[in-house]
């Protein structure tokens, strides 16, 4: 038997907006704040900001992150805006376990995650650090400043591995790259010498599982 949910009611300030009936608002001048006793408090925490809401409501990471942590007892969570969620811990050790393991992924799709700041910079939530697999170059071309040419595009380059650990292969370089969230995952790029010579390159990106067909994005 078929189940009709009932449509949900919008609001009286979602109506408003839609009828955009809502002016700007009064501006408030707020007096300078003694930030310290905050600051102190949120020191141990981080912003959680979900990437794709269609693959799960920001409400959900509340109670999704800390098992994928490890954490259950040692974190609590508290939804902070649309797509945010703060979580706070109890130890520096937990704070950077969460900070330098990731990405993190829930239900397969990644979230991305910073420090708590009362000042974010403009990149704030806005980058993912990804190892990436780069497959395809030849033998002469396996020098750190070829990687750092072909991915240097896409982020930061952190480090770059040419030779995988406790392996004796040469199938792919591996590379720590931190992008920007927000824009399109690239998964091909050409490698070409001044000789006029192209080496086509496949990335991959490790603990990758879901990406948007169309247009590539985490969103």
């Amino acid at each position: 038997m078929n189940r009709f949910k009932k449509k949900k009611e919008p609001s009286l300030i979602e109506e408003l907006k839609e009828l955009e009936l809502l002016d700007e608002g009064e501006m408030v001048d707020i007096p300078d704040l003694e930030l310290e006793d905050l600051i102190e408090e949120n020191r141990l925490s981080v912003i959680v900001r979900c990437l794709n809401p269609h693959a799960h409501k920001v409400g959900g990471l509340v109670k999704a992150l800390p098992p994928i942590w490890g954490l259950e007892d040692r974190t609590q969570g508290r939804i902070v805006g649309e797509d945010k969620v703060h979580f706070s811990f109890r130890s520096d050790t937990d704070l950077q376990y969460v900070l330098n393991k990731g990405p993190w992924f829930v239900n397969g799709w990644i979230v991305v995650l910073d420090q708590w700041s009362p000042n974010p910079p403009e990149d704030y939530l806005k980058k993912i650090t990804f190892w990436v697999r780069v497959r395809g170059l030849p033998i002469q071309m396996l020098k750190k400043e070829v990687i750092d040419t072909l991915l240097g595009p896409l982020g930061e380059v952190e480090k770059v591995e040419l030779h995988a650990k406790n392996s004796n292969s040469i199938e792919y370089v591996r590379a720590m790259v931190t992008v920007n969230s927000d824009e399109p995952l690239q998964f091909r790029r050409i490698a070409r010498l001044k000789s006029g010579a192209t080496y086509p390159t496949e990335l991959e990106y490790e603990k990758l599982l879901k990406v948007c067909y169309t247009c590539k994005r985490h969103t």
